[in-house]
C-alpha cells in the first residue's frame, strides 16, 4: 500500500517483469484497471526498459508481429508478457501464469461482468503453480472499501524503520513529525496565513532534533522493513511519501501540499485533503458522518410484525438479489409519494444455477404470501425484480421470469447500469429486443424475456445520499420518501443496507462512485434499489391523490367484505372463513362474500 508517484510501477513491476524474462522465463499476467492503462504502461515504461536493457532487447522483439507481439503482448523464449484491463472476463480468466502483477486494484473492476472480482479472479490464474509470485499494489481510497487496504490487512504488514541520525533511535518515518514554522511577525498569506511551509523540517520522535533533507535521505537510505503483524504467508509492506528521495517529495514541499488542502477543507471542499491522505500518506481515507449509523437505524425500528404492514402501505413487492448459493429476497409495501415499509428481509438456501431447483422452489412458495394490512386485509405481491446480472445463474433468472412473468404479477429480471458516474436514470424503457429469438431464429421475440437496465448509482444516490445530499435513509417519520423497518428483522439488515460508501473517482475527484465496503455484505441495499426500481417501473412515484385514494377505498371496501363475510358465516356449522385479498394494481381480483361476488376489473397503466 503505497502513495502514488512513488517509482513503484518502473522500480517494482518492470523490475519483476523483467527479472523473469531474463532469469526465470514464464508466463507473467499483469493486471491494469482499463485496457488503455495497459497501453500506456507499454509505451512509456515496459517498452523503453526494453530498448535499453541488452538482455531484454535480445528476447523481447518489439517489432516482429510475426512472433504474435503487440502492444500488449511480450513473446519471449521460454513465456509471455500479456498485459490486460481488468474491465474483459476474457483477458483476466484466460492465461495461467506463474507471475500474476494486479496494478492500483481499487480502481480495478469489483465484479468483471457478473463474473467476480477481477483481484480474486487474477489469482485463480497462478494457483497451477506451486511457486507462483503474486505482486500486488495501489494507492489506497476510502477506509473499509479499499482493496489494498483489504489486501495489507491479510499480511504481515511491514512498516519502514529508518534510524536517527543524532540519536539512532529507530523509528517509522510519519507525518505527525513535520513541523512548519510560524511567522507571526510576517503578514498573512491568502492560503497558508503565518505558516511557513518554506522552513518545514523533519524531527526525530525519540530525540526531537530537526533534520536536514541530506540527514532524511540518508536515513532512508539505511531503513529497513520490520513485520508488525503475525506472519500469513503474505508480506505486506505499507509506504508513504516521507520514504521517498524525489525532489517533489521534499518536506517543504509536501508541507505546502498539506496547507492547500486543509485552506480547501476549512472552505467544506474534502477533495484534496483526500487526495492528500490517499496520495501522500499512503493512508485509506475514513469517511465519517457520511451515513447514518447502524444503531441509528436500529432505534428506528417500528413495532409492526413480519409480513405485516401499517395504515399507510399499500403495494407489496418483492425483489431478489441471486448468489451461487441462496436468494436474497426483500419484501418492501409501497405507499404515497414512495414511502416505504419493509415486510420482510431474508435468504433463502440453496443452489441457484440449475433453474426451477433449489432456491427456486423456495422462491415461488414465497411468492404466493401476503402481507397483512394494518386494517385486516390480505396484500398480495404485486411485483417481482429479479437480479439476472450474474453469467454463471442468468440463464436459471431467465427461466424463471418465462415461466412466471404474469402468471399471477408481473415479474422482472433486471440487472445494474455498467455506469460508474451514475448518469442512467433509476427506470429507463426497455429495449424492444428481448433475449429470446422468434420461431426463425432471425429475429427478437418480442413476448420474450427482456432485461430491464437498472440505475443503480442514482438509486443509490437516493437512498443513501451522502453528507452533503442526504438520503432516504437520514429521514425520520412519516411522510414522502420515508423508509420504514419492523423491531425485529434480521439483525445483518441495517449493516447490509449501509454498505455502500461514495468516494472520488481517481481520474476525477470533483465527482465520486459508490464503493462497496470490504466488512459486509450488500444484499439488502442491492434488494432495495431493485425495489426503487419497482415503483419507478410501475408508475408509482407519478400517481395522483386521487388514484392513491381509489385504491385506499378498495382496501376499505375488502374491510367491509370480510367483516359481513364472517358475520355472515358465522351461523353455518364448519364454514371455512378465508380473509379477503385486496387486489394488486397488475392483476384483476374477485372478492366472494355471502350472498354476492365484486369483480375489481384489470389497470391497463399497471400491464394488467
Amino acid at each position: 500500500m503505497k502513495p502514488a508517484q512513488f517509482g513503484y510501477t518502473v522500480g517494482i513491476i518492470v523490475n519483476v517483469l523483467g527479472y523473469h524474462v531474463h532469469h526465470r522465463p514464464s508466463v507473467q499476467i499483469a493486471v491494469f484497471p482499463r485496457e488503455k492503462s495497459a497501453k500506456d504502461f507499454a509505451a512509456e515504461k515496459l517498452d523503453p526498459c526494453i530498448r535499453a536493457t541488452p538482455p531484454l532487447a535480445e528476447r523481447i522483439n518489439l517489432k516482429s508481429r510475426a512472433l504474435g507481439n503487440s502492444q500488449t503482448r511480450k513473446h519471449y523464449p521460454g513465456g509471455l508478457i500479456k498485459l490486460v484491463g481488468s474491465n474483459s472476463p476474457s483477458d483476466v480468466k484466460s492465461t495461467s501464469a506463474r507471475v500474476v502483477i494486479v496494478e492500483e486494484p481499487d480502481d480495478a473492476s469489483t465484479n468483471v461482468r457478473g463474473q467476480g472480482d477481477a483481484i480474486k479472479l487474477a489469482e485463480e490464474r497462478a494457483k497451477a503453480y506451486a511457486d507462483h509470485l503474486i505482486l500486488i499494489g495501489g494507492t489506497p481510497t476510502a477506509k473499509g472499501a479499499s482493496s489494498i487496504e483489504q489486501e495489507i490487512l491479510a499480511s504481515d504488514q511491514r512498516k519502514f524503520h529508518i534510524p536517527c541520525p543524532h540519536c539512532s533511535e529507530q523509528h517509522v518515518p510519519s507525518w505527525d513529525r513535520i513541523i512548519i514554522p510560524e511567522a507571526i511577525d510576517q503578514p498573512q498569506r491568502e492560503i497558508y496565513g503565518t505558516a511557513r511551509w518554506e522552513d518545514a523540517f523533519y524531527t526525530c520522535p525519540a530525540c526531537g532534533t530537526a533534520w536536514s533533507e541530506e540527514e532524511r535521505h540518508d536515513a532512508i537510505r539505511l531503513g529497513h522493513f520490520e513485520a508488525t503483524a503475525p506472519s500469513t504467508g503474505t508480506v505486506g509492506f505499507l509506504l508513504n511519501e516521507l520514504m521517498s528521495t524525489f525532489g517533489g517529495s521534499r518536506v517543504p514541499v509536501l508541507a505546502r501540499k498539506f496547507l492547500e488542502a486543509r485552506h480547501k477543507q476549512e472552505e467544506g471542499d474534502n477533495s484534496e485533503m483526500i487526495t492528500f491522505w490517499n496520495s501522500t500518506l499512503g493512508l485509506p481515507w475514513e469517511y465519517r458522518g457520511e451515513l447514518p449509523e447502524e444503531d441509528e437505524l436500529r432505534e428506528r425500528a417500528e413495532p409492526y410484525v413480519e409480513w405485516s404492514v401499517p395504515e399507510g402501505g399499500m403495494i407489496p413487492v418483492v425483489t431478489v438479489d441471486v448468489q451461487h448459493d441462496r436468494l436474497a429476497v426483500t419484501c418492501w409495501v409501497i405507499g404515497r409519494r414512495e414511502e416505504m415499509w419493509l415486510a420482510y428481509w431474508g435468504e433463502l438456501p440453496g443452489q441457484t444455477i440449475v433453474p426451477f431447483a433449489g432456491a427456486w422452489f423456495d422462491l415461488d412458495n414465497l411468492l404466493e404470501k401476503t402481507v397483512r394490512h394494518a386494517s385486516g386485509v390480505s396484500l398480495p405481491i404485486a411485483a417481482v425484480a429479479i437480479d439476472s446480472s450474474d453469467g454463471q445463474t442468468s440463464s436459471a433468472v431467465y427461466e424463471f421470469v418465462r415461466k412466471r412473468n404474469g402468471r399471477p404479477r408481473p415479474i422482472y429480471a433486471i440487472k445494474g447500469a455498467s455506469d460508474t458516474e451514475g448518469q442512467a436514470e433509476i427506470w429507463r424503457a426497455p429495449s424492444q429486443q428481448s433475449i429470446d429469438p422468434n420461431r426463425s431464429g432471425r429475429k427478437s421475440d418480442k413476448h420474450g424475456v427482456h432485461v430491464h437496465i437498472v440505475g443503480t448509482a442514482k438509486a443509490k444516490d437516493a437512498i443513501l445520499g451522502w453528507a452533503q445530499e442526504g438520503g432516504r435513509v437520514r429521514l425520520s417519520g412519516d411522510g414522502p420518501h420515508r423508509m420504514h423497518w419492523y423491531e425485529t428483522v434480521r439483525p445483518d439488515f441495517y449493516e447490509q443496507l449501509l454498505s455502500e460508501i461514495k468516494i472520488p473517482m481517481r481520474h476525477n475527484p470533483k465527482r465520486r462512485q459508490w464503493k462497496k465496503r470490504n466488512d459486509r455484505r450488500n444484499e439488502a441495499l442491492d434488494c432495495t434499489v431493485y425495489a426503487l426500481w419497482l415503483v419507478h417501473a410501475m408508475g408509482l412515484h407519478t400517481r395522483r391523490p386521487d388514484s392513491w385514494d381509489s385504491y385506499e377505498k378498495r382496501i376499505r371496501q375488502s374491510v367491509l367484505f370480510e367483516r359481513q363475510a364472517e358475520a355472515e358465516t358465522k351461523a353455518l356449522p364448519g364454514a371455512e372463513v378465508r380473509p379477503a385479498q385486496t387486489p394488486a394494481l397488475a392483476q384483476p381480483a374477485e372478492h366472494c362474500f355471502s350472498g354476492g361476488r365484486i369483480s375489481l376489473g384489470k389497470s391497463k397503466r399497471f400491464g394488467g
